[in-house]
């Protein structure tokens, strides 16, 4: 999680000269090594998710200038009413049904559906009267939560389902804890052993053959010598948010890139840790206290939600798909030199950061599916859909 755009530069050995801080997670992490070594999969769950300790599970700061990352709420209200937009178009998709979810999984703060339902009580108030928001976080934080009906959950298996609706995740699954391998005569996975005072990965045979599987499926190898990551967690993600629905969308909203992109043999791995707003390629520091990330392949998110019954509505960068839902009418102007003249600057410096080329438009990127309805021409993706990149 949290905004980026650099892309992984590739393994680099875990540093020594750095002290050693023993948090919870750490000491758990070497308890595990201490029966073998571990798969770098149950290392990073171990850094983010552990116990209290956990970077995910603590109460830390991390969004916001206080945090390690900015999120695209963080940077403008615009991002969370562009949305809000799409899901009342979404909604009159579907007939306009009386009793409508909206899970926001990977919630955080809440603050996107709380900026999503202020723009459904302005402009779509019957939307808003029967809308359903069911938040979904691993550590629930529920600063001011959003108005309304509002419930929070640990995970998408405590709602119930089937529902009608739309399932919306920003910048959550590039957390997930992924698998890391390489090809060294066949395919091998990095495990995490500590020898001499200090982590050390080793090549071993794969942990689980869906390793292998994962690239037979997508009809590619990976070049000799190079590293990967495989999220085998977004797989199950996509088809537990799909069992969700009889008939809705789930929108994806991350960094990462269609399959054949992101294994090409030009990229080494996309590892990168956020830590007080700077980054690193070592996850063998900080542990507990920084984030660790991935790129997510959005072609395999295709389809896997497939046997979920979701198929394909749009693929595209936020740039384009925010520019599509009318971005530019969120944009002031400005006319003389005053106070209010300098906020409404501001305002549209922000807003211009959501779609900045290079940044944060081109490096994010925004996949919708659909279920139960016939495909939508959302205005999402009326600006330029770039779904024909995914396969």
């Amino acid at each position: 999680m949290g905004y980026d755009s650099r892309a992984g530069e590739g393994n680099r050995p875990a540093r020594t000269d750095l002290p050693r801080l023993q948090t919870a997670p750490e000491k758990e992490i070497l308890r595990r090594i201490g029966k073998g070594p571990i798969t770098f999969a149950e290392f990073m769950e171990t850094a983010l998710y552990w116990g209290d300790g956990g970077y995910y599970a603590s109460s830390r700061e991390k969004w916001g200038g206080e945090g390690d990352y900015i999120t695209s709420i963080d940077v403008s209200p615009s991002f969370a009413r562009l949305l809000g937009k799409q899901v009342v178009e979404m909604w009159e998709a579907l007939g306009t049904p009386g009793d409508f979810a909206l899970i926001e999984a990977g919630a955080g703060r809440g603050w996107l559906s709380k900026g999503v339902l202020q723009y459904l009580k302005a402009s779509a108030p019957k939307l808003a009267g029967s809308i359903r928001i069911r938040l979904v976080d691993k550590n629930p934080r529920p600063e001011r939560p959003p108005e309304g009906r509002v419930t929070w959950h640990r995970d998408l298996a405590e709602i119930k389902g089937p529902l009608k609706g739309v399932v919306v995740s920003n910048e959550l699954i590039d957390s997930f804890p992924v698998h890391v391998v390489e090809q060294r005569g066949g395919l091998k996975e990095v495990f995490v052993d500590f020898r001499d005072g200090s982590f050390k990965e080793v090549l071993l045979p794969p942990s689980t053959p869906a390793l292998e599987g994962y690239f037979k499926d997508l009809g590619i190898t990976l070049a000799e010598g190079q590293r990967a990551e495989v999220n085998l967690r977004a797989k199950d993600w996509i088809k537990k948010a799909g069992g969700l629905l009889s008939r809705g969308f789930v929108i994806t909203i991350d960094y990462g890139f269609p399959a054949k992109e992101l294994f090409s043999p030009e990229r080494n791995g996309s590892l990168l840790c956020h830590f007080r707003h700077t980054l690193n390629d070592d996850p063998y520091i900080n542990i507990g206290l920084q984030d660790i990330t991935s790129h997510v392949d959005f072609t395999t998110l295709v389809n896997s939600g497939k046997e979920a019954g979701l198929e394909l509505t749009g693929f595209t960068t936020q740039k384009n798909f925010l520019l599509g839902l009318g971005l530019e009418d969120e944009l002031h102007s400005v006319e003389k030199i005053d106070i209010e003249s300098f906020e409404m600057v501001a305002r549209n410096r922000a807003i211009g950061m959501l779609i900045a080329p290079g940044g944060m438009g081109d490096t994010f990127k925004v996949l919708v599916q659909h279920k139960g309805v016939d495909k939508p021409a959302l205005k999402g993706f009326s600006f330029k859909d770039m779904s024909r990149r995914l396969f």
